[in-house]
């Protein structure tokens, strides 16, 4: 299988706990995600989701066909080739 890589701007894994590996989506209404007409803020709020990679990935892996998850719409998934999803992070910079 072919890897599909996604540059997500979420916290590096070392900086993840309990409270921050919870899913953006927990604090809005859940009808956003599968109401299309909210798609738009739904993938607003998926964009700083610290667990946005494993939700794609999950759904990808699961065929799913409705709503957005990982921050894609279904149609946006279903562009996709078969690959797991490997989240790219921007490397730091640290001026001098």
């Amino acid at each position: 299988m072919s890897a599909v890589v996604m540059l997500f701007p979420t916290p590096s894994a070392s900086t993840l706990s309990a409270e921050t590996d919870r899913p953006s989506c927990a604090e809005h209404d859940p009808d956003w995600w599968f109401d299309e007409a909210s798609f738009d803020r739904a993938v607003e709020v998926c964009r700083t989701c610290p667990v946005r990679a494993r939700c794609l990935n999950e759904a990808l892996n699961a065929g799913e066909t409705l709503g957005v998850w990982g921050g894609l719409t279904p149609a946006q998934r279903a562009a996709l080739p078969a690959a797991d999803v490997l989240p790219l992070r921007r490397p730091t910079h640290r001026r001098r």
